[in-house]
This record gives structure tokens, sequence and C-alpha cells, in this order.
């Protein structure tokens, strides 16, 4: 093998391992199962949401499915479209235990309604569009699987 033949392969073994090595361009969707129960008002909440991963200290959120109080959830709503002007949701989900933040994510449900739930002054809570913000319940969200 000559030289110039010797510096071709290197060249290439070099590109190999350097693509190789490249993580991937689109990284996976992450499942997380999700559920809200408030006793005091008799709602129960569950579904599946997925999220982009973590970045800048949150994971946003993609999609929303399940269901509020036997109704369908249909969608993430839109960011900062819920529910108290100016619409405080983010969409996203934070590390540690509450999973929430002020912002909250928002999804509608079958019925037209639109619902926000977050954490605010240490307590979860939910907004139902033009409504009060109710405090209280116990909100969990679970990393299931990559999609």
């Amino acid at each position: 093998m000559n030289a110039k033949s010797s510096g071709r392969w290197k060249i290439l073994a070099f590109l190999v391992m350097l693509c190789a090595a490249r993580p991937a361009d689109a990284a996976a969707d992450m499942l997380w199962n999700w559920s809200y129960i408030n006793a005091d008002t008799h709602i129960k909440a569950a579904g599946t949401l997925t999220t982009k991963d973590l970045v800048a200290g949150s994971y946003a959120i993609t999609s929303a499915t399940g269901s509020w109080n036997g109704a369908s959830i249909t969608g993430l709503a839109p960011l900062h479209s819920c529910c108290s002007p100016p619409g405080w949701n983010d969409n996203v989900l934070v590390p540690g235990e509450n999973r929430l933040n002020k912002g909250g994510f928002a999804f509608d449900v079958s019925g037209g309604s639109k619902i926000n739930l977050f954490y605010k002054g240490g307590h979860y809570a939910y907004e139902i569009q033009n409504g009060p913000e109710i405090f209280g319940g116990v909100f969990t969200a679970t990393p299931s699987k990559a999609q």
C-alpha cells in the first residue's frame, strides 16, 4: 500500500469513527405516566405526556393524552394560551419532586374546556378556562419509556 492510499484509509477511518461517536440528531421523545387527584373537588385525571429531552432545566411537553374527570383530553394547549391572562402555561415538566412549575401545562378536553395544571405557593392547583384557581390535590409524573 502506498503512502497516498494509506492516508486515504486513515481519513476514511477517522470519518467513520467521528460519525459513530456523534450523538443522534433527533433525541428520542420521553413518555411520562401522569395523574392528578383532588379529593376535595372530586377531580380524577390521568394520562400520558410526551416530552423532549431535558434542556435548560425542563422537559418540553409536546403532547398530552388521557382523561380529566371522565372527559377525553383532546390535545395539548398552545404555549401561554391558558388560563388566566396572560396565559401562564409553559407546558413543561421540571426535575425534582414536584414536576410542575407556576406555569404548568394546559390541555383541551372534549366539550371545549381548557385546563391548566400547575404548582404555585407550595401547592398543586388547576384552573379551568375563565374560572378560579383551585388549590389542592396530588400530581405525579413518572417516566415511562422512550418513544
